[in-house]
């Protein structure tokens, strides 16, 4: 009779880890599908590092059309004529985390957007310690979401276009969007995981595993075809 109310016991301690462990599963894929709808009079800022800056600039022109900004502000106020919603852009090449926290109350908050974007992490993972990066990105969704933002964060995107992994920085940037993605979670916020749909596409489009020339002119900075497959890829988290 003991054993085999221990059995139930332990049956329903497994029951119960299998639920906790289906439910978080379930948690983290709601989190990539969550979009936020938008509404009359929103204010979109896409805050970040050169990927962000050259995407508002439309530079170089010999890559570049149409940045991957004005191609969802065009989008969503063609999909919402009865919304008046702007877009808009502040970034500055080789920013990391500790610099987009310097200037996030003046450049950006002081704007009252109702939402902003936040791509950033390249940089900061060949340059900072992970944590600063963790503890940074933590304190920027604090104060923007004290200030009443709605935050959608992106996992950064590449340094090398090789699909197996074996770019020099795969490693650090692999963590570091690990790190996004967890802070993400931990905020309940929208997750826009460009490194995983990148990683994705490569293996569906770079069949010689080139490590540049398929969304990036350098392994990291966008073609027009780069700016195409990001604003498509932001436009989802939107509704």
């Amino acid at each position: 009779m003991l054993t085999f109310r221990h059995r139930i016991v332990s049956s329903l301690s497994c029951l119960s880890t299998l639920t906790a462990l289906a439910v978080c599963t379930l948690a983290e894929e709601n989190l990539e599908e969550k979009q936020v709808a938008l509404k009359d009079g929103d204010r979109i800022i896409f805050f970040g590092d050169s990927l962000t800056a050259l995407a508002g600039q439309e530079t170089p022109k010999q890559h570049v059309t149409k940045g991957y900004v004005r191609i969802v502000r065009e989008t969503l106020q063609a999909k919402h004529p009865d919304k008046r919603i702007e877009v808009e852009w502040i970034a500055t090449g080789g920013h990391t985390v500790p610099d987009l926290l310097k200037r996030v109350d003046n450049d950006v908050i002081a704007k009252k957007p109702t939402i902003v974007v936040v791509q950033i992490g390249c940089n900061d993972a060949r340059r900072i310690p992970i944590e600063t990066f963790r503890t940074g990105l933590e304190e920027l969704h604090d104060r923007l979401q004290r200030a009443g933002i709605q935050v959608i964060q992106c996992t950064l995107t590449s340094v090398g276009e090789k699909h197996d992994g074996t770019n020099k920085d795969d490693t650090k940037l692999e963590e570091f969007a690990q790190v996004e993605r967890e802070v993400a979670r931990s905020k309940n916020i929208p997750l826009n995981d460009l490194r995983k749909a990148f990683v994705m596409y490569w293996k569906q489009n770079n069949p010689e595993n080139q490590p540049t020339g398929i969304l990036t002119y350098d392994g990291n900075h966008f073609t027009q075809a780069g700016h195409d497959f990001v604003a498509e890829q932001m436009l989802k988290k939107f509704k």
